[in-house]
């Protein structure tokens, strides 16, 4: 049922990516449909009496049309100029009908999930608009009370039609009224708890800068100095040693480089929105295979593509690049010289709501008193490694980015397998 009325409102398949504004769209839907229903109960009880009863027939269906129109500009993704045709249609409609019958029939109920209704739809940039609808809302009220007038002949009821008519009309606008009051908590209580994580996000992020900074100027100052020295010893040395040198002083500078590397993708991952576009799993692993495997360290590796070569996910291209990259080159770097039958192997399950992708190695493997430390910044498993320790943390992060998560199962001396889930 829920789903049926979502799918009536914005239509099937139409995805809304704000969660409030959905909110707020389907309650102005929900507003609409209500309308419609309200308006054809009383359009056939109305019917009954025709023709005395035609001015007011002709309102109901003048009412009945631009409800529906406001539900048909919802489908049409147009939802702000939905609720102008809704909320001003309502208060129109009610003002006439209230003005021209007895108060007693407490029809003007109405008016107050009008008004908690044109709050509770729009949001806070257009809140001078939400105000001057209830302004409207309660202007045509006191004018429908005070005023001497009416633009339709006047009815009169019986008093069992006027107690048939109490009940109805408020059984209808409690409900109604409640609704706008319960979305505009929950949207409070929303925006309350994205406080929360955003001031734990920034909590961390501070916690994050510190260690950034004191350990990127470490890391960034230590193969500097280290080529410094090295560039010394090469002036007092023979030309064999110079050789030597300059191999270490391209080692130092490699890291370097990889290093800031590290440093430019957390920066991107952090600053840059999700940006989506068809990706290729396959070719995207191949690409990034042979942009490494003529590095020293993979000679001797093979490389195992599992990924069928039609594999496509829609997601973010430049993301899934950083994760495949780290986690590649760090079954390169951390694989076992002593194995004849070095590889590394990459499959994928893949569901309706989700893919999944495994690289596996048979490696070096990983101790278990580090496999739950790996992902964090600057983590190094012991000071020969030659590593950032920023390669795991940003793969951490940039998945989370992408609403995803990574797994580790591993074996030391036998090798690792990485488990990346995202959902489509």
């Amino acid at each position: 049922m829920k789903k049926a009325i979502r799918n009536l409102i914005i239509g099937k398949g139409v995805y809304i990516e704000s969660r409030n504004e959905f909110r707020q769209i389907m309650l102005s839907g929900q507003y609409a449909l209500i309308s419609i229903v309200v308006i054809l109960f009383y359009l056939i009880t109305d019917l009954r009496d025709w023709p005395s009863t035609s001015q007011t027939s002709s309102v109901y269906i003048v009412t009945l049309l631009l409800v529906a129109t406001s539900l048909f500009l919802h489908r049409m993704k147009r939802h702000c100029t939905a609720n102008y045709f809704l909320f001003p249609t309502f208060n129109i409609a009610l003002f006439l009908l209230v003005s021209s019958e007895d108060l007693t029939t407490g029809a003007f109920v109405f008016f107050i999930p009008a008004s908690l209704g044109s709050f509770a739809v729009f949001n806070y940039r257009q809140r001078k608009t939400a105000i001057a609808f209830a302004l409207f809302s309660f202007s045509l009220f006191v004018l429908a009370m005070v005023g001497n007038f009416s633009l339709l002949t006047f009815r009169t009821y019986s008093e069992s039609y006027i107690r048939m008519n109490q009940l109805i009309n408020f059984s209808l606008a409690f409900p109604i009224s409640i609704m706008a009051v319960y979305l505009l908590i929950s949207l409070n209580h929303d925006n309350a708890n994205n406080l929360l994580k955003s001031n734990k996000q920034l909590e961390k992020l501070n916690q994050e800068l510190d260690r950034f900074v004191y350990s990127t100027s470490h890391d960034l100052r230590a193969p500097l100095l280290s080529v410094q020295g090295l560039l010394k010893l090469m002036e007092v040395s023979s030309n064999e040693e110079r050789s030597k040198y300059q191999q270490m002083i391209q080692s130092r500078l490699v890291s370097l480089d990889k290093f800031i590397h590290d440093i430019t993708d957390y920066s991107r991952n952090n600053r840059l929105e999700i940006a989506r576009e068809n990706v290729n799993l396959s070719m995207l692993a191949l690409d990034i295979w042979e942009s490494l495997k003529y590095s020293v360290d993979a000679q001797g590796i093979e490389f195992i593509n599992e990924l069928p070569t039609d594999l496509i996910v829609n997601n973010d291209g430049s993301r899934l690049r950083i994760v495949f990259s780290n986690l590649i080159a760090n079954a390169i770097r951390y694989h076992d010289q002593r194995k004849e039958n070095r590889y590394i192997r990459i499959y994928h399950h893949l569901t309706s709501t989700s893919f999944s992708l495994h690289i596996q190695d048979n490696g070096q493997g990983i101790a278990p008193e580090y496999q739950t430390k790996i992902f964090d910044m600057f983590f190094r498993g012991n000071e020969s490694s030659q590593g950032s320790g920023l390669g795991l943390y940003i793969v951490k992060e940039t998945l989370e980015k992408l609403s995803g998560n990574i797994q580790l199962t591993s074996t030391l001396r036998q090798g690792s397998t990485f488990s990346v889930s995202i959902p489509q």
